[in-house]
């Protein structure tokens, strides 16, 4: 008999059992995951696109989905109308709802909350979250049937890590906003990549492009994000990630990489309806643009934390050292952390392509 305290993601993944029970085998490729094929794709409805992260792919998605009658509802984030800086998961039933949701929320995110509706209302649903989320829900489907059975779609979005509540507050700071006179806050949308888009109470209008290396993504990284190995949503039925590729410089409209694991057959389904544009992705490509935040988790966090039990390239002295030289285990006075934390991304970033590009399938 499996404990409930099993269910939670942060106590443990077992990727080789998960593995097993969602594909039947382990993946050949252990950088990007188990996968049947892999594309670059956007949403046709250019409106939708270009408010949307990267491509609008996962929305368009899960807009198939609920259109064709394959799912009753889908487990998404919307920012709370109540409380504006607060995620709020629900499952969304109507197109509407959907579109609502779309966009990325760069904080931390109790997806959990809305797998009682899922348990309480019959149907089928599906869900889309971080890395994190996925294993959780997961692991839920291992103790409870009705999750494994209502739960027929796992979108997962390709994460590093998501910033505290506090990433948020350090930026309202840099507006000179209040959070009490915030009335809404889109992170990410307005073309690709997409800026901070704040509105005021007074219906004053903020926008700050390009902030993630202000300190927002560095400053705020939570505790159990260090101990993640998982990058790519490896658990998800389809990943979806930004194309952080030479290609796709001065792309401003959007496109998404897609990491078809199962199901490859509705994005066929969508395209063959006009719905989206794609063009197949050499795996080796969608591996390239994520290559340094993989390389993060697949070799330097594993050599810190020793929690992902699988064969992995030879780790070097050089990568020990980037593990010992991590921001977050040496003590930098406050005025030099963002220098520091430039001079450890130039370091780590000399190592992934020798030693993992090239590796995957």
């Amino acid at each position: 008999m499996r404990s409930l305290s099993e269910g939670l993601p942060g106590l443990g993944v077992d990727f080789r059992e998960l593995n097993m029970e969602i594909f039947g085998g382990e993946p050949e490729d252990i950088l990007l995951g188990n996968y049947e094929s892999c594309y670059v794709a956007h949403s046709t409805d250019e409106k939708l696109s270009y408010d949307s992260s990267s491509g609008g792919m996962v929305t368009q998605v899960l807009l198939y989905l609920l259109e064709e009658v394959l799912i009753d509802g889908a487990l998404v984030t919307r920012m709370n109308p109540e409380r504006p800086l607060e995620p709020e998961p629900f499952i969304a039933r109507t197109p509407e709802e959907i579109i609502e949701a779309r966009g990325s929320k760069y904080c931390p995110v109790p997806a959990n909350v809305a797998l009682r509706e899922i348990i309480d209302v019959p149907g089928r649903y599906a869900v889309v979250g971080l890395p994190c989320h996925i294993q959780g829900v997961r692991k839920a489907e291992l103790l409870n049937r009705k999750l494994r059975e209502r739960i027929i779609y796992h979108l997962g979005i390709v994460c590093n890590h998501t910033p505290s509540f506090k990433a948020t507050e350090f930026l309202l700071e840099m507006l000179g906003v209040e959070p009490g006179d915030v009335k809404g806050i889109r992170y990410r949308g307005g073309g690709w990549p997409g800026g901070l888009r704040v509105e005021t109470r007074n219906g004053e209008i903020l926008l700050l492009p390009e902030y993630w290396g202000s300190g927002f993504g560095q400053l705020f990284m939570p505790a159990r994000c260090h101990m993640c190995p998982d990058h790519m949503a490896e658990l998800s039925d389809m990943s979806f990630a930004d194309p952080w590729l030479r290609e796709f410089d001065g792309e401003t409209q959007g496109k998404t990489l897609m990491v078809i694991r199962k199901d490859s057959e509705i994005l066929d389904k969508i395209k063959k309806g006009g719905l989206c544009g794609v063009e197949p992705m050499e795996p080796s490509r969608v591996l390239l643009s994520q290559l340094y935040n993989i390389y993060m988790k697949k070799k330097v966090n594993m050599i810190s934390e020793n929690i992902y039990n699988a064969e992995f390239p030879p780790i070097d002295p050089l990568d020990r050292l980037i593990a010992i030289l991590r921001p977050r285990n040496i003590k930098i006075p406050r005025k030099l952390i963002l220098k520091y934390f430039t001079f450890y991304a130039i370091l780590a970033s000399l190592k992934p392509g020798e030693t993992l590009s090239g590796e995957s399938k």
